[in-house]
C-alpha cells in the first residue's frame, strides 16, 4: 500500500465498528490490557482491524490499524515512550510501502494534546479523526 492508497483507504466515509469493545487482560500481553482484531467496515475493500492496547503500569494507551496483507497502516500511541522527534503522545501513518514492514518510523506527529486522556475520550477522538462510526458501547478498563 503507497500513500495514495492508505489516504484512499482512511478518507473512505461510512467506516463502522459495530458491538461493543472491552479490554481484557491476556497472559500473553500482562500486564496490558487489550481489545484485538477489531473489524472496521468500510466501502473501501480493504480489510481494516484495530488493536487496542491499555497498559495500567505506565498508563500508555495504543490504538492500532492494519490492513490485511499489508501491516500497520496508522498508529495513535498517548503517554507511551517517546518517539523522537515527537514527545510521548504520537500518530504514526503510512508514508510509502515499505512503512508497514518497518513498523511506521516515518513522519510521526507529535499529538501533545493528548496526553492524559482517559481510553474513553481517546476512543472517541480515534473514531473522529478516523470518521469511524462505533455502534456499540466501549468499555473502557477498570483503575
Amino acid at each position: 500500500m503507497d500513500r495514495v492508497a492508505f489516504e484512499a483507504v482512511r478518507d473512505v466515509s461510512g467506516k463502522v465498528i459495530r458491538g461493543d469493545i472491552r479490554l481484557v487482560a491476556r497472559r500473553q500481553t500482562q500486564p496490558a490490557l487489550v481489545a484485538e482484531n477489531i473489524m472496521i467496515e468500510n466501502s473501501s475493500g480493504a480489510v481494516l482491524r484495530l488493536n487496542i492496547t491499555y497498559n495500567p503500569e505506565v498508563g500508555s494507551k495504543t490504538f492500532n490499524v492494519t490492513a490485511a496483507g499489508v501491516g500497520p497502516i496508522c498508529r495513535l500511541d498517548v503517554d507511551g515512550p517517546t518517539h523522537r522527534p515527537a514527545g510521548r503522545s504520537h500518530k504514526h501513518s503510512l508514508q510509502a510501502e515499505r512503512c508497514p514492514d518497518r513498523n511506521l518510523p516515518d513522519n510521526v506527529g507529535d499529538r501533545a494534546d493528548l496526553a492524559g486522556k482517559t481510553m474513553t475520550e481517546l476512543f472517541e477522538i480515534f473514531c473522529q479523526m478516523a470518521d469511524i462510526t462505533h455502534e456499540g458501547t466501549f468499555f473502557p478498563p477498570t483503575p
